[in-house]
């Protein structure tokens, strides 16, 4: 179940795409930090089965309804503009992300794009008090996902303003309390409840 406060941002998101007010974000000047993927970042830690670099990108593999992420640790940031490119590898794909505001392992935001539907989202997982995911911007249909093919996911933070992007598209803008000292980024993807699924990620990139 929803945080009440989030469910307020909910309900703010989905009024600004109704009404199409959707707030302009400037780009940050400076690139603090930009890792193409292709080959594989210390700064996510040990490879492993299911996250490995492969064919010169950085790869999550699935079993059936599953779930896996990386944080890109020793980079922590408030405001800031990040963007990843994911593409799925399979007809069963499900669920690609940009985790945003990450202040532990497994407390982060995440962008989702599901290319094989043509939408996307914004869920939070915290890990403790009441552990698992909060829906923050339910799954909605946006012409700027280009089905079966890769996709490019910005996220532009000012204080707490979250303005988001798809293949240089603004999709919406919300309110989120930003976590104290901001956090880190990373990349994230889920599977079918029923079949596997990978997803390749590339070009990570954080501007200031």
């Amino acid at each position: 179940m929803s945080l009440p406060r989030l469910m307020t941002f909910q309900f703010a998101v989905l009024a600004l795409l109704a009404l199409g007010k959707i707030s302009p974000a400037l780009a940050a000047p400076q690139v603090v930090l930009s890792d193409p993927l292709s080959s594989w970042p210390l700064n996510f830690g040990a490879q492993g089965g299911s996250l490995l670099l492969k064919n010169g990108f950085v790869h999550i593999v699935l079993a059936p309804n599953t779930a896996n992420w990386a944080i890109y640790n020793g980079f922590t940031f408030t405001n800031m503009d990040a963007s990843v490119t994911v593409a799925s590898q399979t007809k069963a794909g499900t669920l690609g992300g940009l985790i945003f505001w990450a202040s532990g392992p497994s407390d982060f935001f995440v962008f989702y794009a599901a290319d094989l539907t043509g939408t996307f989202a914004v869920y939070r997982r915290v890990s403790s008090g009441n552990p698992g995911w909060r829906n923050i911007v339910p799954f909605m249909k946006s012409p700027a996902i280009k089905m079966g093919e890769a996709n490019t996911l910005r996220v532009v933070t000012k204080g707490n303003s979250v303005s988001l992007f798809i293949n240089g598209q603004a999709v919406g803008t919300l309110g989120i309390m930003a976590p104290d000292g901001g956090g880190a980024v990373g990349i994230e993807a889920e599977s079918d409840a029923k079949l596997p699924g990978e997803f390749a990620f590339s070009n990570l990139t954080v501007s200031q």
